[in-house]
């Protein structure tokens, strides 16, 4: 099977400390690497506000996830996202191979 390029956006909840979320980072990390992916970048955009009110919250810490990884990769992390409770919404997509490999390399 060919490993394929994905990014996922998870949002955590508003209420996490510096520390809990950097925690929750490395949670998804060791998450994509067990699920045999390869994380290739990690995009803390911070706190914003949501589109709108989700679980009676108006915001969250946004955290973009870029990876490569198999199509059983993706349904391994997102069963894990389901049950986290700092887990307020993600999305997982398949990326162009190409823009992965320009992502990467201009860092």
């Amino acid at each position: 099977m060919e490993r394929r390029c994905y990014e996922s956006v998870v949002v955590f909840v508003p209420e996490l400390t510096e520390q809990e979320l950097e925690e929750q980072i490395n949670w998804v990390k060791e998450l994509i690497a067990k699920n045999d992916g390869e994380v290739l970048k990690v995009d803390n955009w911070g706190k914003r506000k949501l589109a709108y009110e989700i679980e009676k919250r108006k915001e969250g810490y946004y955290v973009l996830f870029l990876f490569w990884g198999l199509p059983h990769t993706v349904e391994g992390i997102e069963r894990a996202y389901r049950i986290n409770h700092n887990i307020i919404r993600y999305l997982t997509v398949k990326r162009d191979e190409e823009e992965c490999g320009r992502e990467t390399k201009e860092e």
